[in-house]
């Protein structure tokens, strides 16, 4: 390859190829790297992270529900303002709330509650539930 083709080359792979970087410094990273730690040091192998953004937020609103009520204003206010001048769908709402779980200190506690729930996944939304 000539010089002017391998520079061609680098200049698109660099558009083109996502940096892992700046994936994790995207709302929903940034939100979901604690989390995933937090699983894994308290239920590894079960790979919680691949619920659907339904299915995770069934559980956030248990949670959230028996929170003080100081705590689940907080929550609900978090959410409110990154989610409500956007069209936004579950991801948003999720990554809100595990991102106030975070800055409240309860994220550790959200994880355990996730990981009691007995669901199990083998890929993105591809889940099962085992019965006590």
């Amino acid at each position: 390859m000539r010089l002017p083709q391998l520079f061609l080359a680098a200049v698109l792979f660099a558009l083109v190829a996502p940096s892992t970087e700046a994936a994790s410094k995207a709302p929903y990273g940034r939100a979901m790297n604690p989390f995933v730690a937090a699983l894994n040091r308290q239920c590894p192998g079960r790979d919680l992270q691949d619920l659907s953004n339904g299915d995770l937020e069934l559980i956030m609103e248990g949670f959230v529900a028996r929170l003080p009520l100081a705590q689940r204003h907080k929550v609900e206010d978090a959410v409110g303002y990154q989610c409500a001048r956007v069209e936004a769908g579950l991801t948003c709402a999720n990554t809100a709330s595990l991102e106030a779980f975070h800055r409240l200190g309860v994220l550790r506690h959200f994880a355990a509650e996730a990981c009691a729930t007995k669901w199990t996944c083998k890929a993105f939304a591809d889940c099962t539930q085992t019965q006590p």
